[in-house]
This record gives structure tokens, C-alpha cells and sequence, in this order.
């Protein structure tokens, strides 16, 4: 997988990223994004998954 990011449609491109928990994925964010920006995104959406098991709405 190249490391530098993938340009996207719309402003967009895909970044690779690391997760709180040490996995790594794919995310699209604003093009021109720092690193540390995608990775911090990568971490509040990671808070935001629920539990497993948990009722959502």
C-alpha cells in the first residue's frame, strides 16, 4: 500500500491511519489533511462505535 495519500473525488483522499487499539485502516478525509489530523480523526470516530453487545437506537 503506498504511504503517500490517494487523491479522492470532491477534495477528497484516502488515508491510511492507525487506530487506538493499534489496527491499521482506510479512511477519506479532506484532502491536505496532516497525518496527525487523519490519525485524530481516526481516533474520535473509534470512541464513537459501541460497544459490542450495546442496544443502539
Amino acid at each position: 500500500m503506498p504511504e503517500e495519500p490517494t487523491p479522492g473525488p470532491l477534495g477528497t483522499e484516502s488515508r491510511r491511519v492507525t487506530f487506538p487499539d493499534g489496527t491499521v485502516g482506510i479512511i477519506a478525509v479532506q484532502a491536505g489533511l496532516s497525518q496527525d489530523e487523519a490519525d485524530l480523526i481516526a481516533a474520535q470516530v473509534w470512541a464513537e462505535i459501541p460497544e459490542p453487545g450495546t442496544p443502539t437506537a
